[in-house]
């Protein structure tokens, strides 16, 4: 019998790889097409030349149209310096190759996050499922939409989540600390994690940890974005320059985007693109949208410690299962509840959702759910600023049914997968089987 299941065990992983290359190779064929969703990619083009043009500290005051923080510049900087050895003069930038450039680091993500979820998975089920679990995310037609034919980098947001939550199961809790501070200042969607190392992990570190994460964290910041923002002349030397310059660009872009809901079909999405300062007896829908979210964290503050009692002389499996549980729960919840999220806001959790299905294999359907809705409303966006024509010419009460119905779905989809909180005993895990 051991000699007969031995030769599964070792095609399982040239299996694997080869899924993962054949995911990869579908990547890299959607980046040749001459598509993309042009009024991202022309602004990350003229990022990334103005980047090698300027330099880091002018390219602020150059591009006055970019609202993303320094961290990610520092790839564009890089694609535009690769770009420039083919092109010297940037006289080519309407071709292929700069676009193809500027898809790669999420596509090349993409891939990364299937390993990952593999790796989270090993510990807590058979090799076999993590293997096709991991290729469930690499093919997922959504973030190969995304990543590929969008060409925007949500992608990568995707993969250094993932990277935190391994680093936490690894008990590096400070390095996911920091991860998470350089996340923050890649994109802000970055804060979305956050509150899950706390939550997950104030009741198992030591003070000291803490410290380290906030110190060591904010001179990380700090660093990063000086060669941006500068600390003044030799005569007035202001060391929290880089700070204040920051708060301001980020506040600015959060303000510029102050409605109920941008093209995001969630809890406002009968709200969209109406300012979130407007009121309902009395409070703001941002107010509103906050309080829910506040809630919602504090709530699985409470379900995480729980959870962590319920099963402290039990094996990790199902405290694991309540952390993931609680991370989908809660990246879904911020795209879900906070008004100004944008369409593309809730693939944060997909990659959570998939390990959560070698748990609780019922949880596929909310994945595939959400997959399909998501696919739903980033198709909605694309078409909108695309192919204007198009979209104009259909009748908008067709259009406003498929932002009520798809956002009704995703509220029921969060509901349910939220009740998977509410039991006062551990939270059950069954592995899946996945033929």
């Amino acid at each position: 019998m051991t000699n007969m299941s031995t030769p599964t065990l070792k095609l399982d992983v040239p299996r694997f790889y080869l899924g993962l290359a054949i995911a990869l190779a579908l990547h890299l064929f959607l980046i040749s097409l001459p598509i993309a969703f042009w009024v991202d990619m022309n602004l990350y083009k003229d990022w990334a030349i103005t980047m090698v043009q300027q330099g880091f500290a002018n390219f602020y005051n150059y591009s006055t149209n970019c609202d993303y923080p320094p961290t990610y510049l520092y790839v564009l900087w890089m694609i535009g310096k690769i770009f420039q050895f083919f092109d010297p003069n940037f006289s080519h930038t309407d071709g292929l190759l700069l676009m193809v450039l500027i898809k790669l680091p999420p596509v090349l993500a993409d891939i990364g996050s299937a390993l990952l979820i593999t790796e989270i998975l090993k510990p807590h089920t058979t090799e076999a499922t993590a293997h096709k679990l991991g290729l469930l995310y690499a093919f997922n037609p959504l973030m190969l939409f995304v990543s590929g034919v969008w060409g925007q980098v949500d992608g990568l947001m995707n993969f250094l989540m993932l990277l935190a939550f391994y680093l936490i199961q690894q008990n590096y809790v400070i390095r996911s600390g920091l991860l998470i501070a350089v996340m923050i200042i890649i994109k802000p969607q970055g804060l979305f994690f956050a509150p899950f190392l706390v939550l997950s992990q104030w009741f198992r570190q030591v003070w000291w940890k803490w410290t380290a994460i906030a110190g060591g964290g904010l001179g990380l910041i700090w660093l990063i974005i000086l060669p941006f923002y500068g600390i003044g002349s030799p005569e007035t030397i202001n060391i929290s320059k880089p700070f204040f310059s920051l708060y301001k660009l980020l506040k600015g872009t959060a303000d510029y985007y102050s409605f109920a809901s941008v093209n995001a079909f969630n809890f406002w999405g009968w709200a969209n693109w109406i300012r979130d300062y407007t009121t309902f007896l009395g409070i703001s829908y941002k107010v509103i949208g906050l309080i829910f979210l506040g809630i919602l964290l504090i709530w699985l503050g409470v379900f995480l410690y729980q959870q962590h009692h319920f099963t402290a002389s039990d094996s990790t499996t199902p405290r694991f299962t309540a952390q993931i549980i609680a991370i989908s729960i809660m990246l879904f919840g911020f795209f879900m509840l906070p008004t100004r999220m944008h369409e593309r806001y809730m693939l944060y959790g997909l990659g959570f959702l998939v390990i959560a299905i070698a748990l609780i294999p019922a949880i596929k359907w909310i994945y595939w759910g959400l997959t399909i809705t998501g696919a739903a409303n980033v198709g909605y966006a694309y078409l909108r600023y695309n192919y204007e024509d198009l979209f104009y010419a259909i009748p908008e009460m067709w259009l406003q049914s498929v932002v009520y119905t798809v956002s009704a779905v995703n509220v029921i989809l969060f509901l349910v997968i939220l009740s998977y909180t509410f039991r006062p005993q551990p939270l059950a895990s069954a592995p899946a089987v996945i033929p």
